[in-house]
C-alpha cells in the first residue's frame, strides 16, 4: 500500500452498518473514526490491540469491516494534500471482523448472561405464602414467574440456546441444602406423574406476556414448617463467572401449617373455686394469634344473677400459648351477691353471624369452642382485706418529698370515708410516688375491721361485726366501693366539681372553717386478700396437682414475646405461699 521504506497511513472501521452501536477501543483509546500512523517501516509487523465491546441491548452483531488505507487516499488525513481527489481506485486493504459463523451467516456475537427470572402474582405482591385449613388448595401452591425477555424468546426457545433449566428450589427455615420442587403432570399415558417444577420444560406453558404458573405439589412431598423458596435458571456452563450462569430470584419465606390449635391441659388455676378479680388461664397446643383488636369472642354469665359480661368488659390477656382474662371488681360488681356463685366461661365464636374465632399465628381456626365452668369463692369479706391503687391529682409534688403525703392521703381517705380516728391503722399505704409534679399515686391496703387502739389490738369476730352498726364496722370491700362511687358522683352542691375525665373534685374542710381545699382522686385495681383461713381452705390447689399447675403455667409462658425472655404473668407456687405469709403477718399484728 505504501511507498518507499516509510509511508502513513490510516485505519477505520465501517461504521456504516454499525447497528448495534458496538463500541471499539484501539490501543486503549476509543475507536469511533479513524485512526492514522506514521513512520510505518516497509516489511515490519506491527501488533495493535482492538476490542470490540457490545452495544446496549443486543448480543448479536452483523459483522464490521475494518479498513486500512494510505493516508494519501483519505480525505480526512492530516497530511492529504488533496491528493486523494486524483486516486480513481482505492489501494486499501479491508478485513472482515466476526467470530461465528461464515460468508453470509458470519456475525459478531457475545455470551449472553443466563436469562432472568422474576416473581410474578401473589407471592411478588405478597412477598409470603401461608397455607393453611382456608387455603383453597391446602395439598399445592401456585407459583407464577414472568420472563423478562419474553420479548425476544419464551423460556422453552430459549432451551434452544445456552439455557437449560428454569427449577424451582425450596428447604426447610435454618437448612443449607436446597430441594428441588415437584409438579405433578399428565404422561403419554394421560397417568399423573411426578416431575419437577422446570418452567422452561414442555409441560410449562408461557403466555404471551411472558407469564407461567405452575403448582408446587405438597401432599406426601413437603412436611409442615417454615421455608424459603426461590427460582433460578440454569445454563450450559461457559467457565466464567457463576453470574453468567446461572440467574436466581430473591428469597422468599413462608409457612405450611394445616394443624388445628387445641386446648392443652385444664384451665388454670387447676381448681374449681376462684377469687373474684383472680386470672383464668386457658393454654393451647400452640401460639395463638394476639393481635389487637383481639379475633375471638368471650363470655362470662354469673348463674343466679343479670351478670353478663363480654370481651369488652373483661381484663383479657391474649400471649403466646395462652389467653388469660378476669373480672375487674373495681367495675362495681356486688360481691357480696356473687360469692359462692357458679359461673360458666365460653371462648371462641358466640353467636352464628360472628365471624371470630380462636385462631392460631398462622391463621387456622379452633375446632370447638372453649368451655368451662368455676364457683367464686365463699369466702368472709369481714375477714378479707382489699389493695387498690389511689392516685390524687392536681396536687404540688415532688420525687423527694414522697413520704410526706403519705399522711395526708390516709387523712383525705378517713374523711370521705367517714372513718374515726380510731381507725386509721386500718388504712396502710405502699409505693407512694410522685408523678409529673402534680400527681400522686399510691397502692392502699384497706384491713379488715378489728382495731382497738385503746390497749392492743384484737380481731373482732363476725358476730360482733353484725350487732354492730356505723361505718367502723363495714368491711374493706364496702368501704372501697364507697370510695369508687364518691369518684364517679355527679356534682351535687357547690363544692363538688366535675373535671373533664368524669373525676370529680371534693372539698375538704379543715379547722371547721369554712375554707374548702378541693382535691381529685381515682381509685383503681382493686384486688381482694382472703384470710390465711380462706385461702387454705378454698383457694389453694391441692399438693397431688401443684406439680401439674406449675408446669402448666411454664408452658403457657414459653413463648418469647419482642426477643425478650417469656413474661412471667402467671402466679407461681412460691409466688403464693408468699401472699399466703404476708396475710398472716397482717393477722398477727392485729392480734
Amino acid at each position: 500500500l505504501g511507498v518507499g521504506e516509510e509511508s502513513q497511513f490510516v485505519l477505520y472501521a465501517q461504521h456504516r452498518d454499525n447497528e448495534g452501536s458496538l463500541r471499539l477501543i484501539l490501543d486503549g483509546a476509543a475507536f469511533g473514526g479513524s485512526r492514522e500512523f506514521t513512520n510505518v517501516l516497509k516489511n515490519t509487523s506491527y501488533k495493535k490491540s482492538l476490542i470490540v465491546q457490545r452495544g446496549p441491548r443486543m448480543f448479536r452483531y452483523p459483522p464490521l469491516d475494518l479498513v486500512m488505507e494510505s493516508a494519501c487516499e483519505d480525505a480526512n488525513s492530516h497530511i492529504n494534500d488533496l491528493t486523494a481527489s486524483v486516486f480513481d481506485e482505492t489501494k486499501s486493504a479491508s478485513q472482515k471482523l466476526f467470530n461465528r459463523g461464515a460468508g453470509e451467516s458470519a456475525v459478531i456475537e457475545f455470551v449472553k448472561p443466563c436469562p432472568r427470572v422474576e416473581w410474578a402474582g401473589e407471592l411478588k405482591r405478597d412477598h409470603h405464602f401461608v397455607i393453611n385449613t382456608n387455603s383453597d388448595d391446602t395439598n399445592n401452591l401456585l407459583v407464577t414467574v414472568f420472563n423478562p425477555n419474553h420479548g425476544e424468546d419464551s423460556f422453552q426457545d430459549m432451551t434452544n440456546d445456552r439455557l437449560k433449566k428454569v427449577l424451582f428450589f425450596y428447604r426447610e427455615l435454618g437448612d443449607l441444602h436446597w430441594s428441588t420442587a415437584r409438579t405433578e403432570v399428565e404422561d403419554d399415558d394421560r397417568k399423573p406423574t411426578s416431575v419437577e417444577v422446570d418452567f422452561a420444560a414442555n409441560y410449562a406453558e408461557e403466555s404471551s406476556y411472558g407469564y407461567t404458573s405452575m403448582k408446587w405439589k405438597l401432599a406426601n412431598f413437603v412436611s409442615e414448617g417454615t421455608y424459603e423458596i426461590k427460582i433460578e435458571t440454569k445454563c450450559d456452563k461457559l467457565g466464567g463467572p457463576p453470574d453468567i450462569d446461572m440467574s436466581s430470584t430473591s428469597i422468599l419465606s413462608g409457612v405450611i401449617d394445616l394443624t388445628l390449635p387445641e386446648q392443652y391441659g385444664q384451665v388454670l388455676p387447676l381448681r374449681d373455686t376462684v377469687l373474684l378479680g383472680e386470672e383464668l388461664v386457658v393454654v393451647f397446643t400452640e401460639a395463638i394469634l394476639c393481635e389487637k383488636p383481639f379475633t375471638f369472642d368471650l363470655q362470662v354469665i354469673i348463674d343466679g344473677t343479670n351478670y353478663r359480661f363480654d370481651r369488652e368488659e373483661l381484663q383479657v390477656v391474649c400471649e403466646g400459648r395462652k389467653i388469660g382474662f378476669q373480672i375487674d371488681p373495681t367495675i362495681g360488681v356486688d360481691v357480696e351477691a356473687i360469692m359462692g356463685k357458679s359461673f360458666s366461661i365460653e371462648i371462641g365464636k358466640i353467636g352464628a353471624d360472628s365471624k371470630s374465632n380462636i385462631f392460631d399465628v398462622n391463621g387456622n381456626a379452633i375446632k370447638d369452642n372453649i368451655k368451662f365452668e368455676k364457683t367464686f369463692a365463699d369466702i368472709n369479706l369481714d375477714e378479707a382485706s382489699s389493695s387498690f391503687t389511689f392516685t390524687l391529682e392536681n396536687v404540688a409534688c415532688s420525687v423527694d418529698e414522697d413520704d410526706t403525703f403519705t399522711d395526708e392521703i390516709k387523712s383525705k381517705i378517713m374523711l370521705l370515708l367517714g372513718l374515726e380516728t380510731s381507725d386509721t391503722k386500718r388504712i396502710v399505704l405502699t409505693s407512694l410516688r410522685c408523678e409529673n409534679d402534680n400527681t400522686v399515686i399510691t397502692t392502699v391496703t384497706l384491713l379488715p375491721p378489728g382495731t382497738d387502739v385503746g390497749g392492743g389490738r384484737s380481731l373482732r369476730t363476725a358476730s360482733l361485726l353484725s350487732s354492730t352498726a356505723g361505718i367502723n364496722t363495714q368491711h374493706s370491700i364496702s368501704l372501697f366501693n364507697k370510695l369508687r362511687d364518691l369518684s364517679q358522683e355527679e356534682p351535687r352542691v357547690w363544692n363538688l366539681l366535675s373535671t373533664p375525665e368524669g373525676r370529680r373534685v371534693f372539698a375538704e374542710e379543715e379547722n371547721s372553717g369554712n375554707d374548702r381545699n378541693g382535691f381529685i382522686f381515682h381509685v383503681s385495681d382493686l384486688k381482694i386478700i382472703p384470710s390465711v383461713s380462706d385461702t387454705k381452705a378454698m383457694l389453694t390447689t391441692g399438693s397431688d396437682r401443684l406439680d401439674e399447675e406449675e408446669e402448666l403455667y411454664k408452658f403457657a409462658s414459653s413463648r418469647k414475646v419482642g426477643g425478650d425472655q417469656p413474661k412471667e404473668m402467671i402466679m407461681k407456687k412460691t409466688d403464693r405461699r408468699a401472699i399466703v405469709h404476708e396475710i398472716e403477718m397482717h393477722e398477727d399484728a392485729m392480734i
